[in-house]
């Protein structure tokens, strides 16, 4: 059988973590601390009535005692043990309180410059390029060319792959030390490929296998081949979002312009610790309506970050950019700058999204969806959704982490500070409800779900966009039409704001059924849905009629898939009746 090795090049780097590491308590641990509240006992006696081995007893006992709550005392019938003042003190809590201590450490780490992917560096063995030279002069091996990838060291990515279960992610030191150049080797054997990690991409996988066709019969030294593996998949067409198995409760669809209101007042008054608001504008009026509520909250020991992105309107971009100038010198004056932090940059992003805690349940929430917080009137219909899933968000909280990368992508102070965050969410506790399949959805992503809803719906299909423009018949009209035809669905499609003339060139001229486009006038409308069927619906940022992503800023539009019992039901049936409620009572009114 014949052997190629491939050349995979790579980023190596090195960096300094900050970490807290403390395994939570097991509920047999909880439960022997229970027992030894009502009365000393001996290891044997925990090991029978709990019927589980003694090395058990005794490994929990010894984590007990490191904590301070059980005690060891010499008894009539030997050495017993029993729960110490601190120990009562814990014992009723739900959880008991995880001990964790803070350290640091270097890790190093690898990105494959085909794919961009992170990995620990034992994952991906690495070696000098005059290494991989020697062994070309006596093996068959091909050289794969690196790519010139724009980002690659995502939030997500460094928390998923360098630190334990057990780890808390603190910070991180700030380092100029450049990535320097290494290479994996990837053996082929027929159709085989060994070497890789069994979670490198499909991508890369299959790379390796063209380049070992590729290869030359013999070994060729300085003359193997160095193979272009061409440019890289778009973001658009990778396999869709991996899906979160989370919590739903209906009550956190948050739809119409009321909704959002209360849900962004009860935010702010609620809050102990944390709220984080990302709004493409900021307005004067609408910051001066939540303004005393923010000093409120930031004078009880909230921090508050607030965040902006921008608009392919350069000009709402230069005002917005004035308007935080002018916010932020107001809270300079109030001596709240360290806690009501108004960042002065851009994002970059469409996103809207609001994270709090819940004051006393201390649990964050996450909502994404279509409303400008800041700059709203609460006067349109709107369309989010919350999740207080550990889950969905720690996701979240991980994009607003890269939204705060510096110009060259390194990581910000703020950057440190929102993956922190992220590493607490994903440890709190998950809210009672019924589970639902959660994917968050990234700009260029969006364009799968419609060509998803076009193939899977089976009853009807609904989309809802603020504009509407030439981006709507490729993106939305198309996939309908064919949804429309060959499955005989319904189509509706709704907008509220149209180019000229736009709406001309939408429909069918060779008579066959189509989707019905509307314009809604009133409400007006400003959310982002797409919905098909009963129990599927994404919720976002994006302009479904007028908006098409690029690759160059994927975080640029963000929104959440949710599929669920029901749920896109519910948020048809509240937009048609929003709709339809105020129809009736504006023809009340002209009588």
């Amino acid at each position: 059988m014949s052997v190629v090795r491939v050349a995979i090049p790579l980023l190596k780097g090195k960096r300094k973590f900050f970490l807290e590491k403390g395994r939570p308590w097991s509920l047999v641990e909880h439960v022997f601390l229970a027992a030894l509240t009502n009365r000393s006992r001996t290891v044997d006696e925990l090991a029978i009535t709990g019927n589980v081995p003694r090395r058990l007893v005794l490994e929990a006992l010894i984590r007990l005692m490191r904590a301070g709550w059980v005690t060891l005392q010499q008894g009539s019938n030997g050495v017993v043990f029993i729960a110490t003042p601190a120990g009562h003190s814990v014992v009723d809590d739900e959880e008991l309180p995880k001990l964790a201590k803070s350290t640091s450490r270097w890790m190093n780490f690898v990105i494959d410059q085909i794919t961009g992917t992170l990995y620990r560096s034992r994952e991906m063995p690495f070696i000098e390029q005059r290494v991989v030279e020697s062994r070309a002069a006596r093996e068959r091996l091909v050289w794969l060319k690196p790519r010139d990838l724009d980002a690659f060291d995502d939030t997500a990515g460094v928390l998923a792959t360098l630190f334990e279960h057990d780890e808390r992610f603190l910070g991180i030191e700030p380092s100029a030390e450049k990535m320097v150049k290494r290479f994996a080797i990837a053996t082929v054997r027929g159709n085989n490929v060994e070497g890789l990690p069994s979670r490198a991409p499909a991508e890369l996988v299959e790379l390796v296998k063209q380049a070992a066709r590729n290869a030359a019969p013999s070994p060729m030294a300085e003359n193997s081949l160095h193979q272009d593996p061409g440019r890289q998949i778009p973001f658009a067409d990778r396999p869709t979002p991996r899906a979160i198995d989370a919590i739903f409760r209906p009550e956190d669809l948050i739809l119409g312009g009321a909704m959002h209101e209360e849900l962004l007042r009860q935010a702010i008054t609620k809050a102990k610790h944390r709220i984080i608001i990302h709004s493409t504008f900021i307005s004067e009026q609408g910051f001066e309506l939540v303004q005393e509520s923010l000093i409120a909250a930031a004078k009880r020991g909230a921090i508050i970050d607030v965040l902006w992105g921008e608009n392919e309107n350069k000009t709402d971009v230069v005002t917005t950019a004035k308007t935080v100038a002018k916010i932020r010198t107001s809270i300079e004056a109030e001596g709240l700058s360290l806690s009501l932090r108004v960042h002065p940059f851009s994002t970059r992003s469409h996103a809207k999204i609001l994270v709090c805690d819940g004051g006393k349940s201390e649990r964050l929430s996450a909502t994404i969806g279509s409303c400008n917080w800041l700059s709203s009137g609460f006067q349109n219909y709107e369309a989010s959704i919350r999740f207080s899933d550990p889950g969905v968000v720690s996701a979240i909280i991980e994009q607003i982490a890269d939204l705060t990368r510096g110009g060259d992508r390194h990581w910000t102070e703020l950057t440190s500070e929102m993956a922190r965050l992220a590493s607490d969410a994903r440890l709190q506790k998950p809210p009672v409800g019924v589970k639902a399949r959660v994917s968050l959805v990234l700009g260029p992503q969006h364009a799968q779900f419609t060509r998803i809803a076009r193939d899977s719906a089976r009853r009807r299909m609904f989309v809802t966009s603020h504009k509407i423009g030439s981006a709507a018949r490729p993106s939305v009209i198309l996939p309908a039409i064919t949804a429309v035809r060959e499955n005989g669905i319904e189509a509706r499609v709704f907008y509220g704001v149209a180019s000229e003339g736009i709406t001309d060139k939408l429909g069918s001229r060779n008579g066959h059924p189509v989707p019905s486009v509307q314009p809604v006038l009133t409400p007006k409308l400003h959310a982002k849905i797409l919905a098909w069927d009963d129990d599927h619906v994404l919720i976002t940022s994006q302009n479904w009629l007028s908006a098409d992503p690029g690759e160059s800023n994927i975080r640029r539009e963000i929104g959440l898939m949710v599929n669920s019992k029901g749920i896109a039901k519910a948020v048809i049936d509240n937009f048609d009746v929003a709709k339809g409620y105020v129809s009736v009572a504006a023809k009340t009114d002209n009588e």
